[in-house]
């Protein structure tokens, strides 16, 4: 884990390191003075984001991905990259998947203040943005 003044980086390269970057996740919303609520609904973001990435990476046979974290005072933001092409964030709140997987993506999209994807030459950076107490910049519909 590599830290920096404000960031924290980590490389996920097996399972066991999307609960590390659970913890990290829960370590710093609580240290942000996120609601219990709010820090299992980022420590859930956190698993969904990574989980999906860690899948990608698996099927495209890459090594892994980097989540890092940057905080200010009132926000959390959560980054992963790794090589992709940019996906869609949008999801239909009206309809509710009922199948047995395919619900992360809107989770986080409903979780979180602001979810984002850029593409970047051969890389592809998602990330998710959450406010503490709710504290919301009035962006649109929160997908940047």
């Amino acid at each position: 884990m590599k830290q920096g003044e404000g960031q924290q980086c980590l490389l996920v390269e097996k399972e066991d390191d999307i609960f590390q970057a659970m913890d990290v996740t829960e370590r710093i919303a609580g240290e942000l003075g996120f609601l219990k609520d709010d820090k299992l609904y980022l420590r859930l973001a956190t698993e969904e984001a990574c989980m999906n990435a860690y899948e990608y990476c698996k099927k495209t046979k890459q090594v892994g991905f980097e989540i890092w974290w940057n905080t200010n005072r009132d926000m959390l933001s959560i980054y992963l990259k790794h090589k992709g092409k940019k996906f869609n964030v949008h999801v239909n709140n009206d309809e509710i998947n009922v199948g047995l997987r395919g619900r992360g993506l809107q989770l986080i999209v409903n979780l979180m203040d602001h979810v984002g994807v850029e593409e970047n030459g051969d890389y592809v950076q998602f990330s998710m943005r959450k406010y503490v107490n709710n504290k919301r910049q009035h962006e649109g519909n929160g997908i940047l």
